[in-house]
């Protein structure tokens, strides 16, 4: 009989840390995936080394019975509405809206709360309208709709300065082709539709180097999330956190990626994972998002280097104040 390899029996170590509830086996790869299956009340990377056919098979298994998308919501509510075109839309657009208008009211209800929400909750009744129209024109192609109301309720929130991934330049070149391709006839894509088929293929096709890559700096993000925070919080004067506010500052994404990478640290670990899974699969099955991955990670180098030190430096300066007020 042959023994276990070291690797082996650190796998099965912490699959039978992720599955102590009876969680499925699916949840728990992906958990080990992404979160060190000891982490106790804050993120720690993980490090454990799963075979790609189980975090494949995962991986498949989430985008197949996800229910967090809008998308997927949507897609459910046309298959079960029939053949009928008009049917079809009516209820397209009605799962997307009552999905909105729910995420938008725990998200407000929340921030009044004083909690954090996540970065792609609605920040206003328009918001919600406009990603819900989107979604339903994502399902079912912008030629089900007028192109100009898509891209009107779109330019809410994608095309609002500041609140969406597409800069003012890239959402007017969209509207562009979008009143061409109608008036053409041709059938327009909406960028980073996230169709479940789609997802599925795109994640196939992703080399699983790739996948652990993204996983790899996605969770170096997360982890640096609460030093960033301690030296906002200490306003200390570094040219590694100034240069991260300018990267942040000019890159939508790296903005988007940054915002989620600190909700997602504010979240226990038995959580986080989802979370983390939600954005890699976005970035790994949105192929704009893919290719520009490197060089938008890439800018933040070398200031992430840095962050622990001053992380430190923070806690440092921190200690003192908090010990004067506790005195």
């Amino acid at each position: 009989m042959s023994e276990l390899t070291a690797d082996t029996a650190v796998v099965a170590e912490a699959l039978a840390l992720a599955t102590a509830r009876k969680t499925r086996i699916e949840k728990a790869v992906l958990r080990v995936f992404t979160v060190h299956p000891r982490s106790g009340d804050a993120f720690v990377a993980t490090w454990v080394p799963l075979p790609e056919r189980g975090v494949r098979r995962a991986l498949m298994w989430y985008v197949g019975q996800d229910r967090s998308s809008a998308v997927a919501v949507v897609e459910r509510a046309v298959e079960a509405a029939g053949d009928d075109p008009d049917r079809r839309a009516d209820a397209a657009l009605a799962a997307a809206h009552t999905y909105y208008a729910r995420r938008y009211h725990r998200a407000r209800n929340t921030r009044r709360a004083g909690g954090r929400v996540r970065p792609a909750d609605p920040h206003s009744r328009a918001d919600a309208h406009g990603l819900a129209t989107f979604a339903a024109a994502v399902v079912l192609g912008v030629q089900e709709f007028a192109a100009d109301g898509v891209m009107e309720a779109l330019g809410q929130s994608f095309g609002s300065p500041g609140n969406g991934l597409v800069s003012a330049q890239a959402f007017t070149e969209m509207e562009a082709i979008a009143t061409q391709a109608e008036c053409s006839g041709d059938q327009l894509v909406l960028p980073g539709g996230g169709l479940t088929a789609d997802k599925a293929r795109r994640l196939r096709e992703t080399d699983y180097d790739t996948l652990c890559t993204v996983r790899h700096v996605l969770a170096v993000l997360v982890e640096s999330s609460l030093p960033l925070r301690l030296a906002s919080r200490a306003r200390l004067q570094d040219p590694a956190l100034r240069h991260i506010e300018q990267v942040r500052a000019g890159n939508p994404r790296v903005r988007h990626y940054l915002d989620c990478a600190d909700f997602i640290s504010r979240r226990p670990p038995a959580d986080a994972w989802e979370e983390l899974i939600l954005l890699l699969i976005s970035i790994c099955t949105t192929p704009e998002k893919l290719e520009a991955f490197q060089g938008d990670v890439t800018a933040l180098d070398p200031a992430l280097d840095e962050i622990h030190a001053l992380g430190q430096r923070a806690v440092a300066r921190l200690a003192p104040a908090a010990g004067e007020g506790t005195a």
